[in-house]
């Protein structure tokens, strides 16, 4: 139950002990009672987030991004319907969750988040933290994320807590020699990632679900142009985040299988 003491002490940090004893009691019941089947010994990705500075926003800019929030996880649940079960669950105004099924696209569905709000927010100054670990999912209750537990859960967690102030992204898979690397790549990206003007973080959302420039330009009202969408993604870095997400995916998934 080490695990379970660093979680404790992460909801005591995020002023969630009663998420955290509800999660405790609900361990204790077993798994009858999750609606969503959790595949015993399956591996699992979960990304635990948090908005940097949302304190410092004004009353109706903090609305605003509850409401973006919410439209950007059933975003995410269209574009990656496979991977994405269940809506991210947004807690204490500021903090999400998100459970994904397929661990190796979790880079590419943290950033597409994480893209998706500064985009719509429509400030480059918003941004969010993000901790995204793998390891096996125990129960998911309710289908509310929040309120899963497991290994992935905790790994999350603790990158989340234990990340700098430097960074906005980190991962953890515990035991595996690729964590050390992969790590070390997200966050390369995610020095990009702090960069981008809402404009790019907008073709970077299109990008990620894999949509030609032409397309992602219908993403703006009135469209924009392919050219224009194709200097957006330049200055975005496009070529070597598409180039890291890849490997990291084509890593994950040897590592799973």
């Amino acid at each position: 139950m080490a695990g379970c003491k660093t979680n404790k002490s992460f909801a005591i940090t995020h002023g969630l002990e009663e998420l955290f004893e509800e999660k405790v009691l609900i361990s204790k019941k077993g798994t009858e009672n999750s609606k969503m089947r959790i595949e015993k010994g399956k591996l699992y990705a979960v990304i635990t987030g948090d908005i940097v500075n949302s304190s410092k926003l004004p009353s109706e800019q903090r609305q605003r991004l509850h409401r973006i929030m919410k439209e950007g996880s059933k975003a995410l649940r269209k574009a990656f319907k496979e991977s994405v079960p269940l809506d991210a669950d947004i807690f204490r105004g500021d903090s999400w969750q998100l459970l994904v099924a397929d661990p190796s696209m979790s880079f590419r569905i943290g950033l597409f988040y994480r893209a998706y709000l500064r985009a719509w927010m429509e400030t480059s100054r918003l941004d969010t933290r993000m901790g995204i670990a793998v390891g096996i999912v125990d129960f998911v209750p309710d289908d509310r994320v929040s309120r899963g537990d497991g290994q992935a859960y905790q790994y999350s967690g603790n990158a989340l807590e234990e990340m700098t102030k430097a960074s906005n992204m980190s991962f953890r898979f515990p035991g595996r020699g690729i964590e050390e690397p992969l790590d070390i790549l997200i966050q390369l990206v995610d020095v990009l990632a702090m960069n981008w003007s809402e404009k790019q973080a907008l073709a970077i959302t299109g990008a990620l679900e894999g949509w030609k420039q032409e397309k992602i330009g219908s993403l703006w009202k009135p469209p924009i142009t392919q050219q224009s969408v194709n200097r957006h993604l330049q200055r975005a870095g496009w070529f070597a985040v598409e180039r890291a997400i890849r490997f990291f995916e084509k890593q994950l998934l040897e590592a799973v299988i």
